[in-house]
């Protein structure tokens, strides 16, 4: 009997913030989907390869979009998006990415280049975009950290809203990942090293639970109280849960 092949379908966003460690994961993750010179990495050995790239019980639908300056890192890297949207205002020109080469590539991309003076940051416009197309999993690379905080503040605005038109958001950081919880129940694999922090977003989140972590809860929580930051995984398998609120999950490796 053959398998039914699984799906892997989700929306990947590039924004300008500078990058550290989850660089390397986002490149990879890239290489996997299909995007860059694969030919400079494959061996054509594919009988030994473990990539997992021509597999076909899993069905890869990627859709890549760089916001405004996430632009320059995929040009860097000799990649290149689905779809660019921004105003164009924070790419960084230097000798080996010279403003020439990027209108040479914009040329080439499917793109939206938007006033600056608008409405909704190019972050916004990005996660539109990805929503428009159908896809609900989106990941955020280069959505924080950086000189400018208050993006990333904006940033979890965002995935908020669109938790509750049914979209599964993460942001990924230097050590770090955001989600959103809403309404909803979150499990851990005993696997798991490092903090969990559980910060309440709406006025109030009644039926907050938590268990399986260092300190467990069970109650509500209030957006104004810091009672659910740095709390620890600890070996067991753990979940979070909350009955009616919004809730920020932030994990650390630390």
């Amino acid at each position: 009997m053959n398998q039914i092949a699984r799906e892997y379908k989700q929306a990947i966003i590039i924004g300008a913030s500078p990058m550290g460690n989850e660089a390397a994961q986002l490149l990879a993750l890239l290489r996997w989907a299909g995007y860059g010179a694969q030919e400079e990495s494959c061996t054509h050995d594919c009988a030994t390869c473990r990539s997992g790239c021509r597999k076909p019980e899993m069905k890869k639908d990627i859709y890549v979009i760089a916001a405004d300056g996430g632009l320059g890192f995929l040009l860097k890297n000799k990649l290149r998006p689905d779809f660019l949207v921004g105003d164009l205002d924070s790419i960084k020109y230097d000798d080996i990415l010279t403003e020439a080469a990027v209108k040479a590539a914009i040329g080439e991309i499917p793109h939206e280049v938007v006033p600056v003076e608008k409405d909704d940051t190019d972050m916004g416009l990005a996660v539109a975009k990805a929503y428009e197309k159908g896809y609900h999993e989106i990941l955020i690379y280069g959505g924080c950290g950086g000189a400018r905080v208050s993006h990333t503040f904006a940033n979890v605005q965002l995935m908020s809203l669109y938790a509750k038109k049914g979209c599964q958001i993460q942001m990924m950081g230097d050590g770090i990942r955001m989600e959103i919880l809403w309404n909803d129940c979150k499990t851990f694999s005993s696997a798991l090293k490092g903090s969990l922090s559980v910060i309440c977003l709406s006025d109030k989140a009644d039926g907050v639970v938590i268990r399986g972590l260092k300190y467990e809860y069970v109650g509500s929580l209030t957006s104004d109280f810091t009672l659910g930051v740095s709390n620890s995984f600890i070996g067991q398998n753990a979940m979070v849960s909350v009955e009616d609120g919004t809730l920020l999950l932030v994990y650390e490796k630390v």
